[in-house]
């Protein structure tokens, strides 16, 4: 899922005394044309800047993935620390992989789950991990594909047509997905794919977007900072039983009677009001919830949902959810 607004395709998180591996590892990349943030390539540009706020947002927000190079020095260190709180912040709100764990040793990272993919270094030559890396790039740019360029260098572009095209794993068109540009000021323009897969949108102001997608028999997809400059081609994955929406306000979910109403409370709490539906058993409402943790609920016939809120802003909400058969 390529997203042509990301300074750099990886950034690189690694412990001094692991250097002259990553090293390699980056100047293999350098070569292979991979767009990588290494501290030493950018010396210059680090010069006289406030690290600790820089290499934030270069971690949280610059990069497409992040390698984070594991050892039991990377767990002593300061600035790997918050390199990897910064990164972990990002892969909170990500519905795909962000961080990509390599490991010299064991050590355990906090917040970094043993069940994770990773790669063994012990195992691996930096030239090997370096096209591990091009190739997990390369797959990912199939989800998410430029088209014909559109806009212009004007400051003041007159309004034209972004528009997005949505296909499964097969590459066949995807019709009736639900689609959603929100601004950060939480304006929105939303429309639906038709029977060539396309949901097109007149823009009129130059912004960045995050773009969501839904569709009841498809898993849901996030873009963050999207500048619409170019068409797109988006793959959706398709999963047994599961499915996503777009709630604006209020929503029937699929298979379950009822409607349901989720509330933002603030920046970062939300709550829930479901009518004619249990939420986990019977807890009082509103019911307070994270992003990414499911909830259980159940509707007057015994039909049940687990739903995960993926993205909450303004008004506009975008979950996954899965029926299960009732006991």
């Amino acid at each position: 899922m390529k997203n042509n607004s990301y300074e750099y395709d990886v950034a690189l998180s690694f412990a001094g005394e692991n250097r002259a591996y990553v090293e390699e590892v980056a100047n293999s990349l350098n070569m292979k044309g991979i767009k990588v943030f290494y501290d030493a390539f950018e010396e210059a540009g680090l010069w006289g800047k406030n690290l600790y706020e820089y290499l934030s947002d270069i971690y949280q927000n610059k990069a497409r993935y992040t390698v984070m190079f594991i050892s039991g020095f990377y767990n002593q260190k300061l600035w790997t620390n918050h390199e990897r709180v910064s990164m972990q912040a990002r892969a909170f709100q990500e519905s795909r992989e962000y961080i990509l764990p390599a490991r010299f040793d064991d050590t355990e990272i906090p917040g970094v789950l043993k069940t994770v993919g990773y790669i063994n270094l012990q195992h691996k030559t930096p030239e090997e991990l370096a096209a591990l890396i091009e190739r997990k790039i390369t797959a990912d740019r199939r989800f998410f594909r430029k088209r014909w360029s559109k806009l212009s260098t004007m400051i003041n572009p007159k309004p034209y047509i972004f528009s997005i095209k949505i296909v499964d794993q097969k590459n066949k068109t995807i019709k009736n997905a639900k689609v959603v540009l929100i601004a950060k000021n939480s304006t929105y323009l939303e429309g639906n794919s038709d029977e060539n897969g396309l949901a097109h949108f007149i823009i009129r102001t130059r912004k960045l977007y995050t773009l969501l997608i839904a569709h009841p028999k498809y898993s849901s997809v996030i873009f963050r900072d999207i500048n619409p400059k170019e068409d797109v081609e988006v793959t959706i994955e398709k999963t047994n039983g599961s499915g996503s929406s777009i709630i604006n306000k209020t929503i029937q979910l699929p298979g379950l009677e009822g409607k349901i109403e989720p509330i933002l409370k603030s920046s970062e709490k939300f709550s829930l009001y479901a009518d004619n539906i249990a939420i986990e058993g019977g807890i009082g409402q509103p019911y307070d919830f994270e992003l990414n943790k499911s909830i259980c609920l159940e509707d007057n016939g015994g039909n049940i949902i687990h739903l995960t809120f993926r993205f909450f802003q303004g008004r506009i909400a975008l979950v996954d959810h899965s029926k299960h058969k009732s006991i």
